[in-house]
C-alpha cells in the first residue's frame, strides 16, 4: 500500500485534487512521515510504553485537541486495538490522574496533557517527575518521541481534513 493510500485511510476519505497531486509529488516525504508514525506507535522495543498504551495516549492527544476524526485514524492505524479498562479512560481523557494507578502512569499523563494543551508551561519538572517514579531516561525519550510525533501527525491529518471540507 502506498504512503498516499495509507494517508487517505488515516484521514478517512480520498484526497481531492490538487492535494492528491501534491502528495504524490512528495511521496517520499509522506513515506518518511508515516514511517515515523508507525515507529512510535508500534516499535520493536516499546520499553515501558506498550503498543496498547501508545495507541491510548495517541487517542488521548487527539481527544484533548478535539481531533476525534484523527483519533479514529490513530485507533485504526494502531493495529485496530480495543481499549479496555483503564486504557479506555486514558484514551478518552476522562480522568486526569488515577488514585489506583502506578505513579509513573500519572506522571506520564501529566507530561502528555501538558505538552498537548499547555506546551508553554512545560518544564524540566515533568521529566523529573517521570524519573522520580522510576521511568528510565530511555523511556523518557520514548515518551517525548511519542507525544511529539503523534501531535505532529494529528495536526497534519486535521489540516488535510480541513482542506478537504
Amino acid at each position: 500500500m502506498s504512503a498516499s493510500a495509507v494517508f487517505e485511510d488515516l484521514i478517512g476519505q480520498p484526497l481531492a485534487n490538487p492535494y492528491k497531486e501534491a502528495l504524490f509529488a512528495r511521496e517520499s516525504l509522506l513515506e518518511q512521515s508515516l514511517s515515523a508514525y508507525q515507529a512510535v506507535l508500534t516499535p520493536n522495543a516499546p520499553g515501558l510504553w506498550s503498543h496498547d498504551l501508545r495507541a491510548a495516549l495517541g487517542f488521548r492527544i487527539a481527544t484533548l485537541t478535539n481531533s476525534l476524526a484523527a483519533a479514529g485514524g490513530i485507533r485504526k492505524y494502531a493495529a485496530r486495538r480495543v481499549f479496555d479498562g483503564w486504557l479506555q479512560n486514558v484514551a478518552n481523557a476522562t480522568v486526569i490522574a488515577y488514585s489506583d494507578a502506578p505513579a509513573w502512569l500519572n506522571a506520564a499523563l501529566d507530561y502528555t496533557d501538558t505538552l498537548t494543551l499547555r506546551t508553554h508551561t512545560a518544564s524540566q519538572s515533568l521529566i523529573e517527575a517521570l524519573r522520580q517514579h522510576g521511568v528510565s531516561d530511555e523511556d523518557c525519550v520514548k515518551l517525548a518521541e511519542l507525544v511529539a510525533t503523534l501531535s505532529y501527525q494529528i495536526r497534519l491529518i486535521v489540516g488535510f481534513q480541513a482542506l478537504q471540507a
